[in-house]
C-alpha cells in the first residue's frame, strides 16, 4: 500500500531565484523504512507543473534507499469543499445538532425542528451490486460530486433521504428538498469531497531500519526576484563630509505554488539555462512523443538566438560600445563555425553567481513579497561624469571646419561598494535629506563588485562642457593586407576639451572607448583596459581619466594613436 506524503509539495529546503523568471526549487521528504522484500511505494502529491527538461530529479540523500521507479498517476484524495446550498450544509453537518426548517408544500405548512442529522442517503440509479448509501449512520458522507447548486435535479433532491433524530418524535425520514433552512451554533460550512489529484508514485527499497531523506529538485519558470535601490544624500553642517544612505530590497514574484522555504537565495549572475528552458520535463508534461520531440527541435533552433527572457539576468557593467562598431573594422570573416568570444561584459566575471540569502520565507502563489537586503551609510564624492564613444571617429574623419558637438555630462555621485554584497543591475531612486526626501531623479545602478566604485547620475551638468575630436596627422601610403582586405595606417591626434563654467573646483571623470594603439597622452589615465582579438585590426581601449578642473578653466587632454583603417 502506498504511503502518501502530503507535506512535501508545500515545503522547500532551498530555493534559488534568478532575475529572468527562473528558479531552482529543492524539496525534501522521507522514505519510511520497511522490511518488505518487494519494496514499498510512496506518493508525492501535486508535483510541479512545468519543470525544465533535464532538471527534474528525485533522489535519496544516502545509500540506504534505492529507488526502483518513479511514475505519474492520479490518486484519490479527500479535500474540504465549501457549501453552496442548503443541501450542501445538511450533508456537511451529519452528526451535528442543528435546527432545520421543513415545509410541506401540499399542506402549505412550515415548522422548525431541533435534532441531530444522522445521515444523508443520496438517490442513485445503480446496479444491484453497488453500495448506494452516501454515508453510514452517524458518519460524515464523502462526496465525489460537484456542489449542489449545479448538480441536483429536482428529482434527485426529492429522492434523497435525510434521517433526522429528534428528542420528541424520535427518528424522522425527510426528503432533502423539504429542508428549506438550517441553523446551528457551530454550523459547518465545508464538506469532505473526493477528488483525483496528480501525484508521483515512487517505488523504492529501504530496509535500513530507519527513515531516509529523499530529495526533489527542479528548475521552473514563473518565480523570480526584482531588485531595486534607494539612495538618500544626507545633509551635513560640514561641507567636507559627504555621506549617503544606500538601501536595497528584493521583491519576490511567485506565480507557481504555495511553499515555505527554509533557505531562499536571490542570485546575481548569468545562468547558463538557455538550452532547454522552453521544454517541460516529459515525466510531468504528459506530451505525446511527437509533441515532445518537436519542442526539443524548437528549443535547439532558438537556444543560440539570445532570447530576451534568458538574457535578463546578465550582470551588466557599462553600456557596451563594441556593438556599435561597423563590420569593416574587423578582420576578414572566419568560417561561421568558429565561436567569437563576447567582449562586451568587460570587468565582469560571468562565471560567478552571487547569493542574497533569506531564512524561513513563506511564499504564497500570486503573492508579492518585499525583503530588505541591506541599509548602510557610505561616504561619497561629487563628480562630473562623461562617457565618450570614439570607436567610429577615425573613419568618419570630420573636416576641421565642422562644428564638434558637446558630449553629455552628468553631475554624479561616486562611492565605493563597501557593503557585503555585490551590487546588481537595478533601478535606483535618488532623494536628498533624511526628513525632506527631496526627489532628485532615478537612474540605473550597474553591476559593481565588492570594493569597486559605482556611479549614480543625479542631473545633467549644463555648466560643464566637454568636446572630443580626432584628426589625422599623416597617413602611411604603404598598404598591407589581412586576408583579402587592404588597410593603411593613420597617425591620429586626439583631444578632449573640458570647460568648467562653474564657480567652484570640480572633479571630472571621463570614460572613453576608442580604437587604435595609443603612443602618447598628456594626462595619465586612471585606468586603461586594452582588448585585443584576432578579429580586431586595432586595439580597443576602455580608458578612464579623472581630472580636477578649477573654476572658469578649460583643460585639454591630448593623446596620439596609430590606427589601421580599411581602404
Amino acid at each position: 500500500m502506498a504511503t502518501t506524503n502530503n507535506n512535501t509539495p508545500a515545503h522547500a529546503s532551498h530555493a534559488y531565484l534568478f532575475k529572468n523568471g527562473y528558479g531552482m526549487i529543492v524539496k525534501t521528504f522521507e522514505f519510511p523504512s520497511n522490511n518488505k522484500t518487494n519494496g514499498q511505494c510512496i506518493e508525492l502529491m501535486d508535483p510541479p507543473s512545468n519543470p525544465t527538461h533535464g532538471t527534474f530529479w528525485i533522489q535519496s540523500l544516502s545509500n540506504k534507499t534505492s529507488i526502483t521507479s518513479v511514475r505519474t498517476k492520479k490518486t484519490r484524495k479527500i479535500v474540504d469543499k465549501e457549501c453552496f446550498s442548503v443541501e450542501d450544509l445538511v450533508e456537511a453537518n451529519v452528526g451535528e445538532k442543528v435546527e432545520i426548517l421543513i415545509s410541506d408544500d401540499a399542506r402549505q405548512t412550515k415548522e422548525w425542528i431541533t435534532g441531530k442529522i444522522k445521515s444523508v442517503k443520496r438517490f442513485q440509479q445503480s446496479s444491484g451490486d453497488e453500495d448506494t448509501n452516501g454515508a453510514l449512520q452517524g458518519h460524515h458522507s464523502v462526496s465525489s460530486r460537484p456542489p449542489t447548486s449545479n448538480y441536483h435535479s429536482s428529482h434527485n433532491q426529492s429522492g434523497s433521504l435525510v434521517l433526522f433524530e429528534t428528542v420528541d418524535n424520535g427518528l424522522l425520514g425527510l426528503t432533502l428538498a423539504s429542508i428549506k433552512l438550517i441553523r446551528g451554533a457551530t454550523l459547518k460550512t465545508t464538506y469532505p469531497h473526493r477528488v483525483f489529484k496528480n501525484c508521483l508514485s515512487i517505488d523504492y527499497k529501504n530496509d535500513s531500519g530507519s527513515n531516509d531523506t529523499g530529495l526533489m529538485k527542479y528548475l521552473t519558470y514563473g518565480i523570480t526576484w526584482a531588485p531595486s535601490y534607494n539612495l538618500v544624500l544626507l545633509n551635513s553642517n560640514d561641507p567636507s563630509i559627504k555621506r549617503l544612505r544606500l538601501s536595497s530590497k528584493a521583491v519576490i514574484l511567485n506565480d507557481i505554488e504555495n511553499m515555505t522555504v527554509d533557505n531562499l537565495f536571490c542570485i546575481v549572475g548569468f545562468p547558463n539555462i538557455s538550452k532547454f528552458a522552453s521544454v517541460i520535463d516529459p515525466i510531468i508534461s504528459g506530451d505525446d512523443v511527437k509533441t515532445f520531440l518537436n519542442s526539443l527541435k524548437q528549443s535547439e533552433a532558438t537556444s543560440g538566438t539570445g532570447q530576451s527572457h534568458i538574457m535578463l539576468n546578465s550582470v551588466m557593467s557599462q553600456p557596451a560600445y563594441t556593438s556599435q562598431i561597423p563590420q569593416h573594422l574587423f578582420a576578414p570573416q572566419m568560417p561561421t563555425n568558429i565561436s567569437i568570444p563576447d567582449d562586451t561584459l568587460q570587468d565582469v566575471n560571468v562565471d560567478d553567481l552571487h547569493l542574497y540569502e533569506f531564512k524561513n520565507i513563506l511564499l504564497q502563489k500570486k503573492e508579492r513579497l518585499m525583503l530588505p537586503i541591506f541599509d548602510i551609510e557610505i561616504p561619497y564624492k561629487d563628480v562630473y561624469h562623461c562617457k565618450i564613444n570614439l570607436l567610429q571617429s577615425a573613419y568618419i574623419q570630420l573636416g576641421s571646419s565642422e562644428k564638434k558637438t558637446f558630449e553629455e555630462v552628468w553631475h554624479s555621485v561616486e562611492f565605493e561598494n563597501i557593503t557585503n554584497f555585490v551590487l546588481t543591475t537595478a533601478p535606483i531612486v535618488i532623494t536628498k535629506g533624511e526628513q525632506e526626501q527631496q526627489f532628485i531623479g532615478q537612474d540605473t545602478l550597474t553591476y559593481t563588485s565588492k570594493g569597486l566604485t559605482a556611479f549614480v547620475n543625479l542631473t545633467k551638468a549644463l555648466d560643464v562642457q566637454i568636446q572630443a575630436e580626432e584628426n589625422v596627422l599623416s597617413t602611411n601610403p604603404k598598404r598591407f593586407k589581412i586576408g583579402r582586405t587592404s588597410f593603411q595606417t593613420d597617425n591620429i591626434e586626439g583631444k578632449i576639451s573640458i570647460v568648467n563654467r562653474k564657480t567652484e573646483t570640480i572633479v571630472v571623470v571621463i570614460n572613453v572607448a576608442l580604437s587604435g594603439k595609443i603612443t602618447k597622452h598628456s594626462v595619465e589615465p586612471k585606468k586603461d583596459v586594452i582588448k585585443t582579438h584576432q578579429h580586431f585590426t586595432n586595439e580597443q581601449h576602455d580608458i578612464r581619466w579623472e581630472v580636477t578642473v578649477k573654476p572658469k578653466q578649460t583643460l585639454d587632454i591630448t593623446y596620439d594613436k596609430i590606427y589601421n583603417k580599411y581602404v
